[in-house]
């Protein structure tokens, strides 16, 4: 055991040779499918779990829980290539962003004040540093008006909730607020005109939520007419018991789908200027990222997600993923995205034999919205970035398409796109086939 011990000092440096043997001295064992054989460019031989590759640095866990980073240089060809396909996402994702002790990304103090800015590349996760500080702004039992307020949210409901409970669930709001702002696409959320605060609508019955114009079994929605993202009290966690509050730990689906909903409010200023396909595909991304309940997005596991938003998009058919024409997903007018989300399309493994056309709709934008944040050129945004910059500057009076074949396609025929985004996300592990043109027009469903 010391002769082994002796060689894994020299595989792993300084006090993290000494980590690591102690933990292979008092963890013998190893969780199958959790744990492999790392070999050094010499031979010697450690076994622990990959957890990341970020600036030729790869993270590593023992059996015992214990983190470590060893350069990659120092393993073995196999291994550099095991470690760079087995990354989560994309080298430009690993490598971007500040990080901080933990390991997972910048973490922001929002209740400072202080507007934070874009990154200039992918970071790998970010945080807030805290709950946000929630102040009570009106309680009004008699007309059951409620209003709290966060850095940048204020919270109306029709039932008391107090501003601990706020705190709570508004980490949700405020840390999807700042990846909004931190992304390098660099949307600038703002406030609807006349509000200083985002508002969110909260409501204790979910009747009165669909009478709002809440979708019937949806976790939120955002109304850019009533300028207010609309939320049932289920959805956060929240339950009124008589006149007390309950706190309930909420469903990750519920999460996912608020954090859609969020972002096309942090996007309220941008939704009559990008096509329809990219609105709906950048707030499925902010759904691909892991979230904590403490308020931390990582894009550790963001390939993973990929795949099995492509799967469960697929209508729980098996991959490929029948993927829209881009040709018609990208110049789709936002009536006839509209028109065709209610339509019925044949499903054979869904109950019924039929699904939506919806679920088609959104994977294919989801992933054409990936490919070109982490796999077009080189895989770093770029081409996409500039396309926003020049939304956002009106260029030259350029309408949507011209500006879409301009900066997105950059002189490639949609024939030609479309083998590169084929080629693309099959490495990103999602194998696809497009179908025909024609799907997104107003039609009568089968009954």
């Amino acid at each position: 055991m010391r002769d082994y011990l002796a060689k894994l000092r020299k595989f792993v440096p300084g006090v993290l040779a000494a980590a690591c043997a102690t933990l292979l001295s008092n963890s013998p064992h190893v969780v199958a499918g959790e744990m492999r054989a790392w070999k050094s460019t010499d031979g010697r031989v450690v076994e622990a779990e990959f957890l990341g590759l970020a600036d030729g640095q790869v993270k590593i866990k023992s059996a015992d829980g214990r983190e470590f980073t060893v350069p990659l240089e120092r393993f073995s060809a196999e291994d550099q290539e095991y470690a760079r396909k087995a990354a989560e996402v994309p080298a430009n994702v690993v490598a971007g962003g500040a990080m901080d002790g933990s390991g997972e990304g910048e973490t922001v103090d929002l209740n400072s004040g202080a507007a934070p800015q874009a990154e200039k590349t992918w970071p790998r996760g970010m945080a807030i540093a805290d709950k946000p500080v929630v102040e009570v702004v009106i309680e009004d039992a008699e007309a059951k008006r409620f209003v709290y307020r966060s850095p940048h949210y204020e919270f109306e409901c029709d039932s008391k909730l107090g501003a601990n409970v706020v705190r709570e669930f508004g980490r949700l709001f405020e840390a999807t607020y700042l990846l909004n702002c931190k992304l390098p696409l660099d949307w600038k959320p703002q406030p609807e005109p006349l509000r200083k605060h985002f508002l969110a609508k909260l409501f204790t019955n979910k009747q009165d939520y669909y009478s709002a114009g809440g979708s019937e079994g949806s976790a939120g929605i955002y109304s850019s007419g009533k300028k207010a993202l609309m939320v049932p009290l289920s959805s956060l966690g929240v339950k009124m018991v008589g006149s007390r509050v309950s706190l309930d730990k909420a469903d990750s689906g519920a999460n996912g789908t608020l954090i859609h909903e969020i972002t096309h409010q942090m996007m309220n200023h941008w939704l009559g200027r990008l096509p329809t396909w990219f609105i709906e595909g950048s707030a499925d991304y902010t759904e691909l990222l892991d979230y904590n309940a403490s308020g931390r997005f990582s894009w550790t596991g963001i390939r993973k997600n990929l795949q099995s938003m492509a799967r469960v998009k697929n209508r729980f058919e098996p991959l490929p993923f029948n993927m829209l024409d881009l040709q018609e997903l990208m110049e789709i007018s936002s009536s006839d995205w509209s028109a065709a989300l209610t339509k019925k399309v044949k499903a054979p493994k869904v109950s019924g034999g039929w699904g939506k056309q919806s679920s088609q709709n959104y994977g294919s934008a989801c992933l054409l919205t990936y490919y070109f944040y982490h796999l077009d050129g080189e895989g770093d945004g770029a081409n996409v970035i500039a396309w926003v910059r020049a939304v956002e500057n009106a260029e030259g009076g350029k309408d949507k398409i011209e500006l879409i074949r301009e900066h997105l396609l950059r002189g490639r025929s949609y024939a030609q796109l479309a083998e590169e985004v084929q080629k693309g996300l099959k490495r990103a592990g999602v194998d696809i086939v497009y179908d025909p043109p024609g799907k997104n027009y107003a039609v009568t469903a089968p009954e």
